[in-house]
């Protein structure tokens, strides 16, 4: 298996994301958020042989739903905080984490935190263009 930078995307052929993996997609939380996560049933390690991790459906499950087919690849890609996102469009943080709230905006929660899809993001700001 070809290594990875600690700074790219997920790797895309494996079907199961190490929990280390699952914290740098969404830059947030900590062994404790998946622990919880865990206990409560919300997020659901499968095992491989000797490999334990989150399917794609489980993670986007947790996450708030699946994705539409025809974005399933953009959604494996890691996610945006708000400052992030906020340098693709004229919008501050803030701004963009009220229209997510709103539901005018597409996004991903991750227990109270607010993470967006690059795509999804490109995509809304044409829709206003």
């Amino acid at each position: 298996m070809p290594k990875r930078s600690k700074t790219s995307d997920v790797d895309h052929a494996s079907s199961l994301l190490s929990a280390s993996d699952l914290l740098r997609r969404w830059q947030a939380g900590s062994d404790a958020t998946l622990w919880r996560a865990e206990k409560d049933g919300l997020l659901l390690p499968v095992r491989e042989g000797r490999r334990r991790g989150y399917s794609w459906e489980t993670i986007w499950a947790f996450e708030g739903g699946q994705p539409p087919r025809v974005m399933e690849a953009a959604y494996r890609k890691r996610l945006l905080t708000p400052e992030q996102a906020a340098m693709r469009v004229p919008y501050r943080p803030s701004t963009l984490i009220t229209k997510a709230r709103e539901g005018t905006l597409p996004c991903r929660r991750i227990g109270t935190r607010v993470r967006f899809v690059a795509d999804e993001i490109d995509r809304w700001l044409c829709s206003w263009l």
